[in-house]
């Protein structure tokens, strides 16, 4: 565990909300290299499909949006990724994003892009998804 992963853990277990810089691409457009992203201590069984969420992965912490939510755990998937990340118990959430900026502070909320970005994610991966099968 990095100390940036110690430090956010404690802050959100104590119920203090964390904003930190994303890095990577995994979420465009949803999320961009660089934004201000704000994270809020939450509880598992209040989540949704199509929030976004911040769990401590194998390969660090991963900021990826709810696809499906089972009950062994919740399943997450980039917005900007063709396959779906492993299952996050609840003891690996550590939670919930709330706003975004890029810096300048213009803040946008996340709740009046989701449907938009939902779509727009999901016509993509079908688009691949028929072009790999011309491909082969």
């Amino acid at each position: 565990m990095t100390p940036f992963e110690r430090i956010l853990r404690d802050l959100l277990t104590e119920g203090h909300g964390a904003r930190f810089r994303a890095a990577g691409d995994s979420m465009y457009p949803a999320i961009r290299d660089g934004e201000l992203v704000d994270i809020v201590p939450c509880d598992a069984s209040s989540l949704r499909r199509g929030d976004i969420v911040l769990a401590a992965m194998r390969r660090g912490l991963t900021l990826h949006r709810i696809v499906r939510i089972s009950p062994d755990g919740i399943i997450t998937r980039g917005d900007n990724a063709t396959c779906d990340d492993g299952i996050i118990t609840s003891a690996n959430l550590l939670g919930r994003e709330m706003n975004r900026s890029s810096g300048n502070n213009k803040w946008r909320s996340t709740a009046k892009s989701v449907k938009i970005i939902r779509f727009a994610a999901e016509l993509l991966r079908r688009l691949r998804s028929v072009q790999l099968r011309f491909q082969r």
